[in-house]
């Protein structure tokens, strides 16, 4: 697969994981994109988990429930560096991708932490 190939597929892997992704659980989304995309050859597990969180973190700060400073500030990451994973189609490191899981499953703790 040529680069232009790959980040065609992933462009469109993320804009499905923004929409319809954010009504189904990480295990539903990622199997629906395997069977959407076919990614299962091309694409790795932690890729596709690089795209599903970045898509669900945008999608926070697109709904004005995290600003990017915020974000920037819970991840310990630059600016420049959380606008990459945002707005590309560049994947996550080993790092940043526990980072980001992290941040998406305990995401009741840090929305609304005074609710029980």
């Amino acid at each position: 697969m040529t680069i232009e190939d790959h980040d065609f597929i992933m462009s469109q892997i993320k804009g499905f994981a923004r929409g319809i992704g954010v009504l189904l659980e990480i295990s539903s989304l990622r199997e629906l994109l395997k069977l959407e995309f076919s990614v299962d050859e091309d694409l790795s597990d932690r890729e596709i988990e690089s795209i599903i969180y970045t898509a669900r973190i945008e999608n926070y700060i697109n709904q004005r429930i995290l600003t990017q400073e915020e974000l920037e500030k819970m991840l310990g990451l630059s600016p420049e560096r959380v606008d990459n994973l945002i707005t590309t189609t560049e994947k996550a490191s080993e790092e940043e991708l526990e980072l980001l899981k992290k941040l998406v499953e305990e995401e009741q703790y840090w929305i609304n932490p005074y609710e029980d």
